[in-house]
């Protein structure tokens, strides 16, 4: 069976399993419109929903993945959130690393799965600002003294990762805005998402420019990293010629427009408020632009970080709570 047809099959699994298919949201700006798939509609509520089961059905398929082997993998916490369940409810044990600097939730989540959790205390996480490089060396070491007992993904330089989002993420939104978009803007993270998105519109829609999104160093957003201060995952120097532009986010800018996403009905993460920050200013600057981004995950695992933060008061925090319940109106559904 060749890869393509693979991919096409746990494609087919993954929808089956009640990941991908996410509602794209539609923002009409002054000229420009924004598309954000609303990834914490899935499974287990982020986009690396799709990335972790792709890794585990490719591991499972080629035979790397079985009961005898523990699945080990690093994480700031959406992708350790997907793998333990996943593996959870396939039977398969797994360990995650995870920076102590991740929010509370999270880690709660994560040792809710009953897979096993260590949390990795670094320089980073002194400042409370998050750095995955510190989990990844001790989960490397790990394996090193335990040879034959693990199977680790590695997320940031598995090419899965990427085609999770060139078989799903690119088709889908494409599916859903048959007209197609003039941009597409994303942060970086493992790059996963960033270089499957680029990999599929540069294949069916080369006209489309690849938009990166970088944090600040030093940051505060969970899930993303800055190349300055991280590691460049392997995956995305592998595909680094298909980034046409990279632009940079603070900290601020991404908790202004948090709250102002509060007021359009979306409660999301940071990194969610990043990207569309991102994005409306791209469509400012292209008058007549059709934007794609993605909002990664929901303001769901960052209570505590956000009030303690002072981002939202605990009342606050419960007002819009229920926003995480429903899909606001504007949004493009797929069958």
């Amino acid at each position: 069976m060749s890869d393509d047809s693979i991919y096409q099959n746990i494609r087919d699994d993954a929808y089956a399993y009640g990941i991908g298919k996410t509602p794209l949201y539609y923002y009409k700006g002054s000229n420009f419109s924004v598309y954000g798939k609303l990834e914490y509609r899935n499974k287990f509520h982020s986009i690396k929903d799709r990335a972790a089961f792709f890794m585990i059905g490719s591991a499972l398929r080629s035979g790397a993945l079985d009961k005898s082997k523990v699945i080990i993998e690093a994480s700031s916490g959406n992708t350790g959130i997907a793998i333990a369940s996943i593996a959870k409810d396939l039977g398969y044990r797994a360990k995650i690393y995870v920076p102590n600097a991740s929010s509370a939730e999270t880690k709660s989540v994560l040792r809710d799965t009953g897979q096993e959790v260590v949390e990795v205390f670094d320089e980073a996480s002194k400042r409370s600002s998050i750095n995955i490089d510190s989990a990844v060396a001790l989960l490397k070491e790990d394996m090193a003294r335990n040879p034959g007992k693990y199977v680790n993904f590695d997320q940031y330089s598995n090419d899965t990762n990427t085609n999770a989002h060139f078989y799903t993420t690119g088709p889908e939104a494409l599916q859903a805005v048959p007209e197609g978009f003039t941009h597409v803007v994303v942060s970086i993270g493992t790059g996963g998402t960033l270089t499957g998105l680029a990999k599929y519109f540069k294949k069916y829609s080369p006209e489309t420019k690849i938009i990166g999104i970088m944090p600040q160093p030093y940051h505060h957003i969970q899930g993303l990293k800055n190349l300055k201060v991280s590691r460049t995952p392997e995956i995305l120097t592998k595909n680094m010629r298909l980034i046409d532009e990279w632009r940079d986010i603070d900290d601020n800018t991404a908790e202004k427009q948090f709250k102002d996403m509060i007021q359009l009905g979306l409660f999301v993460g940071l990194s969610s408020a990043a990207n569309f920050y991102s994005a409306i200013k791209v469509g400012k600057e292209n008058p007549g632009s059709r934007i794609l981004t993605v909002f990664p995950d929901s303001a769901e695992k960052y209570r505590a970080n956000f009030i303690s933060r002072g981002l939202l008061t605990s009342e606050e925090y419960d007002r819009y709570a229920p926003l995480l319940e429903v899909n606001p109106k504007e949004c493009i559904t797929l069958k």
